[in-house]
């Protein structure tokens, strides 16, 4: 509970997914439709698309689902945090129920109830998800709103402003970010991705290579290197580029 368990990509268009997201984190695109499809590595299933044309640019990008014992009751708790709901029931490229939201300072994210074998849990693995952090304009006022959504769970900070919200074994399940003041006019609060790749510095050369961009490289961690790169529908993520075993 807390950790995501899906990660989903929307997009207006497909064009160049394919080639990008298999240079970056080789992964190969499977659609099942033109608006719908699922990324695998290794023939194993990690992430979804959901493409449509008409999609607001502001809802673009990349959309993290954290799993949920009870949807309702966590909805509800979100919701009371002063979080918002945008769409509730079946819209995920896998079987399950979701909710997806924008929290208190208009970032967007999810909640889900995925049945068994279904989830993708954050891991260590290449071409895996990490983690996913939330990064807004204060780390603080973060940390209360998913105090309130996960009851019980307590934070940590790692490389502050970074903090880390970890259950009873240790094991990170998700971030909080602050943005540096000099760049919050033009970084918007957001929940970003973290992709495990073999070496940052190759991945971003591999992204700009297959169409994307490249906002930075070279950002050292206690437990990592990291860049962001950008896809060629305009989606954001990071590449880490792990120097210890786990989060």
């Amino acid at each position: 509970m807390g950790a995501s368990v899906w990660q989903e990509l929307h997009a207006r268009s497909a064009d160049g997914l394919a080639e990008f997201y298999a240079a970056v984190l080789g992964w190969e695109l499977r659609k099942a439709s033109e608006t719908a499809g699922v990324f695998l590595r290794s023939g194993t299933v990690v992430a979804g698309l959901h493409v449509d044309p008409q999609l607001d640019p502001v809802r673009a990008g990349w959309r993290t689902y954290l799993g949920a014992e009870d949807l309702d009751a966590a909805t509800d708790r979100a919701v009371a945090a002063g979080a918002a709901v945008t769409r509730r029931g079946r819209h995920l490229a896998v079987p399950g129920d979701a909710v997806e939201l924008v929290d208190p300072f208009g970032a967007l994210f999810g909640l889900a109830v995925l049945p068994p074998g279904v989830a993708v849990p954050p891991s260590p693995e290449l071409g895996r998800l990490s983690l996913t952090d939330a990064t807004n304009h204060d780390v603080d006022e973060q940390l209360a709103f998913q105090r309130a959504l996960f009851p019980g769970q307590a934070s940590e900070p790692v490389d502050p402003p970074i903090h880390f919200f970890r259950d009873a074994d240790g094991t990170a399940l998700r971030g909080s970010n602050e943005v540096e003041p000099a760049l919050r006019d033009v970084l918007p609060p957001h929940w970003l991705p973290w992709f495990n790749v073999v070496d940052q510095a190759d991945a971003v050369v591999a992204a700009a290579r297959a169409g994307g961009r490249v906002n930075t490289q070279d950002n050292v961690l206690s437990f990592g290197r990291w860049g962001v790169v950008v896809d060629p529908s305009g989606a954001d993520f990071k590449v880490l580029q792990l120097t210890v075993p786990a989060l």
